[in-house]
């Protein structure tokens, strides 16, 4: 994709064809996987009209419609930021809490590269932070061995899981930031 805009426009575009109060009613009812399912197919396609989609633009599918999902669900989050000089694409419910309470924050990384050893690179950049394997989740193209939760966008397509994964989590959490109030 050209740029962050078209991709934006793209993304923008299936989330309204799809419905925002029919999203946000799938994902009340515990639909989210098939909403997330949906919209990533129909954005790849669109894309894949014009050109070939490639790891980076999964990976910015998924990151841009991931941020759409927990704005709609009230889902506390903080995103693309710079935290002890590690780079946080998303964290649920925010970076502070790391510092306290690391256990109780989940760090959702897009990589955007199907290389191998820059993927594990930047899970041990993000273990620096979070040392807590289970709460560094990997959105990949394809699902690959590494100490974090992998969620895959393409063949099983795991990442249409993530929001109910969210949902769960932030719910066993005692932290009042983590609870998801519109959903």
């Amino acid at each position: 994709m050209e740029n962050v805009l078209e991709l934006s426009e793209v993304i923008y575009s299936e989330i309204s064809d799809y419905g925002e109060q029919r999203i946000l009613s799938d994902i009340v009812q515990g639909e989210s996987p098939e909403v997330i399912k949906v919209i990533f197919e129909h954005c790849i396609s669109s894309i894949e009209k014009n050109e070939t989609a490639g790891s980076d633009t999964y990976g910015a599918v998924a990151e841009g419609l991931l941020h759409y999902l927990l704005t709609v669900s009230m889902i506390p989050s903080q995103r693309k930021t710079l935290f002890q000089s590690v780079e946080v694409d998303i964290a649920i419910p925010d970076t502070g809490t790391l510092t306290a309470s690391p256990q109780d924050v989940i760090i959702v990384s897009f990589p955007k590269t199907d290389n191998v050893e820059s993927i594990k690179s930047q899970i041990e950049k993000i273990k620096k932070i979070q040392p807590n394997s289970n709460n560094i989740w990997l959105v990949l193209e394809k699902d690959i061995p590494v100490e974090a939760k992998v969620y895959t966008l393409k063949d099983s397509m795991t990442f249409a899981n993530i929001v109910n994964d969210l949902i769960s989590v932030s719910s066993t959490k005692k932290q009042s930031k983590l609870k998801i109030f519109k959903i």
